[in-house]
């Protein structure tokens, strides 16, 4: 179903990890209008950033190193895929951005505390996305949408879930001995 593909680039030897879904792709720049849509589309980023927190802590923990780059944010993109990226300078930016700076918080928090903060900022970006889209809907079609997003669990609450005791360290310690 999934795929990873980890590639590096030759201009500033930069790691980025994206994890490619064999689904159809939802383009980026693609407005969801109803609940449904906004709903689904939520749902999308949230598969992607659970992930991220998921199978795949030990390369988010790595690509967000304080010391390699600053003020990076993690994406969760709607075809199923997440990245580690500096902050978008467009301005004004076309959809909310993420937190910035998840990467300062690393080495002064321990790993567990870390990854918690890092989804519930990612939780709080996801909501405000869903705000954002669903500026147009009624105070029906709102109230509907967010008794939906509140019947699943939050990413915090997952990743508490993910890892109890010192499951976390072992998984990263497994995709770098030499970190943590």
């Amino acid at each position: 179903m999934f795929r990873r593909v980890i590639s590096s680039s030759a201009e500033n030897d930069d790691m980025h990890r994206r994890v490619i879904s064999s689904s159809q792709a939802m383009s980026d720049d693609y407005i969801p209008r109803t609940v449904e849509d906004i709903f689904i589309y939520y749902r999308l980023r949230r598969v992607a950033l659970l992930r991220a927190f998921g199978t795949d802590v030990g390369t988010l923990y790595l690509l967000c190193d304080p010391g390699y780059k600053e003020n990076l944010c993690l994406y969760g993109y709607p075809d199923g895929t997440w990245d580690v990226k500096e902050e978008c300078m467009v301005l004004p930016p076309n959809l909310p951005e993420p937190a910035v700076g998840i990467n300062h918080a690393r080495d002064s928090k321990s790993t567990i505390d870390w990854v918690t903060f890092v989804a519930e900022h990612s939780d709080s970006w996801l909501l405000s996305l869903a705000f954002f889209f669903s500026v147009d809907l009624s105070h029906h079609d709102r109230e509907s949408l967010f008794e939906k997003i509140n019947d699943i669990p939050t990413l915090d609450e997952k990743v508490k879930e993910y890892y109890p005791g010192q499951l976390l360290q072992s998984r990263i310690q497994k995709t770098n001995p030499n970190t943590v």
